[in-house]
């Protein structure tokens, strides 16, 4: 028998039968347990198990009134951030599917005056994306991806906030990715005519719906927000076999090159 089935089984049997008064804190240590599995399990079927386990668990915990306020700092395997203006948080993670590809997860939950629960599930459909930088999605089309920082932003009284993300997509290439997200009757559109930037064959071909950056799998590409300058600094890649359009052969030079906001647009001035 699998490893990750035992495993799963036991965590299912440890949840089923704790006591309902179990605080928020204890439920996290749960989750962190169960998450760790869905990243660290050799079998596909324990890591499977642990992701829908993971997924009902979190749901039921974030059912808790208030859970908004909760900072889950014991949940370490899963990446959790907050909107600086504290309207909304991102849960996401990721599923190796055991043949050098992955699937996100990720849930918006917004923060309600009554502190009741309004999530937002994320469905990835990233396989139905041949080029998904040039696509306008919502949260039930999804290119997928695991975000780690959110930037707000205004243009023309609307609030945007990017997510700056990353996909490890496959066993040649990692991705990161700048996600232009605002709400629309309480529903998050992912995307727009948000970035101006000279050609150059390391980015998507203009104009997109979202910048998409790829780069060899293990080179340490990155994009970040330099919060002193207000500006998403990314590293400027270059090709170890001269072949600037394989994606699997581009590097960090060791350069930085910047997105500035400016009227409404993030834009790489021109050198």
């Amino acid at each position: 028998m699998h490893k990750g089935f035992i495993l799963t089984a036991l965590f299912i049997f440890s949840i089923l039968f704790c006591k309902a008064q179990n605080s928020i804190d204890s439920t996290g240590v749960q989750l962190q347990k169960i998450a760790a599995i869905i990243q660290e399990d050799s079998s596909d079927i324990g890591r499977y198990q642990a992701d829908s386990l993971f997924t009902i668990q979190l749901v039921q915990t974030l059912k808790q009134p208030n859970s908004f306020a909760y900072k889950f700092d014991s949940l370490l395997a899963v990446k959790h951030i907050i909107a600086p203006d504290s309207t909304f948080k991102i849960f996401s993670w990721q599923l190796d599917l055991g043949d050098g590809n992955y699937k996100q997860r990720a849930a918006i939950q917004l923060k309600n005056d009554d502190g009741s629960l309004k999530l937002l599930p994320f469905f990835d459909k990233s396989d139905l994306f041949e080029e998904p930088e040039h696509e306008l999605m919502n949260r039930k089309n999804w290119m997928g991806a695991i975000y780690y920082d959110i930037v707000l932003t205004s243009f023309n009284g609307i609030k945007y906030y990017t997510l700056l993300g990353f996909d490890e997509y496959n066993s040649a290439v990692s991705k990161k990715i700048i996600e232009v997200l605002h709400f629309e009757n309480n529903e998050p559109i992912l995307g727009g005519n948000f970035f101006l930037y000279p050609k150059d064959d390391t980015y998507p071909n203009a104009p997109v719906e979202r910048f998409v950056f790829s780069y060899k799998k293990g080179s340490n590409g990155y994009i970040r927000y330099d919060k002193e300058n207000q500006r998403i600094a990314l590293s400027e890649l270059t090709s170890i076999s001269n072949d600037l359009k394989d994606k699997s052969t581009l590097v960090p030079s060791g350069n930085e090159v910047y997105f500035i906001w400016y009227n409404g647009k993030w834009v790489i001035p021109n050198k």
